[in-house]
C-alpha cells in the first residue's frame, strides 16, 4: 500500500453540539449556555440545513459516517421527536449504517423511562450519563443539580428502556473529597453495572468560578499525591470490576470501547455540527481543522446565509499533524500508535518523523510492542509530560 492513502471512501464520524444546559456548572468551560427550554425547534432546522450544505460538498460528499455522537451540554434536554429529526437528518445525509453507535449525553433529573424508551426508537443505541459522583457531599461541592438517587432512577429507566450501553461519567480530586469517598463513589457506580466509565480528575479552567474560588482561597484542591493515589484508585477498582483501560480517561467491558471516541484517537476524519463543534479532515495533507461559531443565534444566522457557520479554520504544518496523530495515538494505552499506519500517513518512519521519540523511549515513559508505540505504565502516570514532549 502506497504512503498518503486516504481515499475519500474511508467512512467518518459526526459529533453534533447541543449548548444548553438547566445552569451551568462553575467547574464547566464547554460552549454551553444556560435554557431551562432550549429552542430545539429552530435548533433543528439550523442543523438540518448545516447537514446538508456539508453532505453536498468536499471532503465528506459520497462518505458514510461511522459514528453519531450527541454532545453538550445536555442532549436530552432535547425531546425525543428532536433527537430522532437530528440522526435521521445524519443518516439520510451521510449513509448512517443502521448499526452505528449513535450517542446521547444525557444528565440525571433530565431522563425517566417514558423519554429513553423515545430515545431508543429515535436510534440512539448508547447512552453517556453525567453522574460524576454519588455521593451527595461531591455532587454538591461541584454544584451540580441532581442527587446520587437521579443517578440510580436513570440507570434503571435506561435498562428497561433497552439500553445495553451504559457509561458513566466520574469525577474525582473535588475538593474535600477523601480517598475512602472516593473508594466508596466507586463502589457505587460499579453495582450499577455500567459497560463504560469516563473518569476525570477535577481541573480548574482558566476564566471558571472554580478556577476564581480556587485563587482566592475559597477552594482548596486536593494534593498532588492524594490526586495521585485517587488516579490509582480508579484504574485499579475499575480493572477489578473488569472494565478494561483503553484510553487515558475510559474504561470499558470487553466490545463496549467508544468507537465514536475511537476517531479522535486514530486520526480518522470528523465532523462537527452545532455552535463552536470542532472538525477535522486530513486530506489534501498534512490536514485541517476549523471551528464552528460558538454563540447559539450567531450559528443559526450563519447556517441562514450560507449553510455553514464555520470562524476560524486551521491548516496544519506537516510537523503538527504528525505530532498530533503520534500524541492521540498515545492516549489509547492499549492499541497505541499503529506505526505502519504512521507511514501510510505521512510516507516515512515515525523515528525519522519525530527524532524525540527516541529521548522518550530512553526515559521510560513509551515503548514499542511489535508495529506499535504505548505509554509505558510510567507514561500513563506522567501523560502530560509526554504531551508536551510530543507536541
Amino acid at each position: 500500500m502506497s504512503p498518503h492513502r486516504h481515499p475519500a471512501a474511508d467512512d467518518f464520524a459526526v459529533y453534533v453540539h447541543i449548548p444548553w444546559c438547566r445552569r451551568i456548572c462553575p467547574y464547566c468551560d464547554f460552549p454551553v449556555r444556560a435554557a431551562r427550554t432550549p429552542p430545539e425547534g429552530e435548533d433543528l432546522a439550523t442543523l438540518r440545513q448545516e447537514i446538508a450544505a456539508w453532505a453536498a460538498a468536499p471532503p465528506w460528499r459520497g462518505r458514510q459516517a461511522r459514528t453519531l455522537y450527541l454532545g453538550g451540554g445536555t442532549p436530552s434536554l432535547y425531546t425525543p421527536a428532536t433527537v430522532a429529526g437530528i440522526v435521521a437528518a445524519v443518516r439520510d445525509a451521510f449513509a448512517l449504517a443502521a448499526t452505528a453507535e449513535v450517542t446521547l449525553e444525557a444528565n440525571p433529573g433530565t431522563v425517566d423511562l417514558e423519554r429513553l424508551q423515545g430515545y431508543r426508537a429515535a436510534g440512539v443505541t448508547r447512552l453517556s450519563l453525567g453522574a460524576q459522583s454519588l455521593d451527595p457531599t461531591v455532587l454538591r461541592t461541584l454544584f451540580r443539580d441532581h442527587q446520587p438517587d437521579d443517578v440510580l432512577h436513570a440507570v434503571t429507566a435506561a435498562r428497561a428502556a433497552g439500553f445495553a450501553n451504559l457509561s458513566l461519567d466520574c469525577i474525582y480530586g473535588v475538593p474535600g473529597q477523601t480517598l475512602a469517598m472516593l473508594e466508596a463513589d466507586l463502589d457505587a457506580m460499579l453495582a450499577l453495572g455500567p459497560e463504560h466509565v469516563s473518569a476525570y480528575a477535577l481541573s480548574y479552567e482558566a476564566g471558571t468560578p472554580f478556577a476564581r474560588w480556587r485563587a482566592s482561597g475559597r477552594l482548596r484542591p486536593v494534593d498532588e499525591d492524594t490526586e495521585l493515589a485517587m488516579a490509582e484508585c480508579v484504574a485499579a477498582r475499575l480493572e477489578a470490576a473488569g472494565l478494561v483501560r483503553y484510553e487515558i480517561s475510559s474504561w470499558a467491558r470487553p466490545g463496549f470501547a467508544s468507537r465514536h471516541n475511537g476517531a479522535y484517537w486514530d486520526g480518522s476524519d470528523y465532523l462537527g455540527l452545532g455552535p463552536a463543534a470542532h472538525s477535522f479532515c486530513a486530506m489534501p495533507l498534512p490536514g485541517r481543522r476549523w471551528v464552528n461559531v460558538r454563540d447559539p443565534r450567531t450559528w443559526r444566522a450563519a447556517v441562514a446565509r450560507g449553510g455553514v457557520a464555520v470562524e476560524t479554520e486551521e491548516r496544519l504544518t506537516v510537523e503538527t499533524a504528525r505530532a498530533d496523530f503520534v500524541w492521540t495515538g498515545l492516549r489509547r494505552v492499549r492499541d497505541g500508535v499503529d506505526l505502519a499506519a504512521f507511514y501510510r500517513r505521512f510516507g516515512l518512519p515515525l523515528d525519522e518523523a519525530l527524532p524525540r521519540i527516541a529521548r522518550l523511549e530512553r526515559e521510560g515513559l513509551v515503548e514499542r510492542d511489535g508495529a506499535r508505540l504505548r505509554l509505558t505504565a510510567r507514561g500513563v502516570w506522567l501523560a502530560d509530560a509526554v504531551a508536551a514532549a510530543v507536541l
